[in-house]
């Protein structure tokens, strides 16, 4: 697979991390997928993560985006998500809730993953559109 073709993992927490990341993508023509902070359906909401899933895809609709909300071990959070329409989550709590969850999520054709996958954060980066940039072009 060629190294544009493979998705660039960045962890957002704000627009302007997720506008700094698809743009990276649109450059590099690197599909991008944006995780919430760990556990950020706690305190930011699926309504928020959604929300801005939807504007970074309306302003970058060239990039392809999968959006992962971090529910921890919170499976009331997870059905949430699920039920304003995210198709990605993960969920770390206990194995048999994963199964359940899983199989309803699977009822709209969405996923749960029960581990976090690995990305850049943006979290701290003083130029998150330089950041972005630069793991888009060396990430593998």
């Amino acid at each position: 697979m060629p190294d544009n073709a493979r998705p660039a993992y960045f962890t957002v927490h704000s627009l302007i991390h997720l506008r700094a990341a698809m743009k990276a993508g649109a450059v590099s023509g690197r599909p991008i997928v944006a995780l919430s902070a760990p556990g950020a359906s706690a305190f930011a909401g699926a309504g928020w993560f959604a929300a801005l899933a939807e504007e970074g895809a309306a302003e970058y609709p060239e990039v392809a985006l999968t959006a992962i909300l971090d529910c921890r071990d919170r499976s009331g959070d997870v059905l949430a998500a699920l039920k304003i329409g995210l198709s990605h989550v993960i969920f770390t709590g206990s194995t048999s809730a994963a199964k359940r969850l899983a199989e309803v999520a699977a009822q709209t054709g969405a996923s749960v993953l029960t581990t976090r996958p690995e990305a850049f954060d943006l979290l701290d980066a003083q130029d998150p559109g330089y950041r972005a940039q630069i793991w888009c072009e060396t990430a593998q």
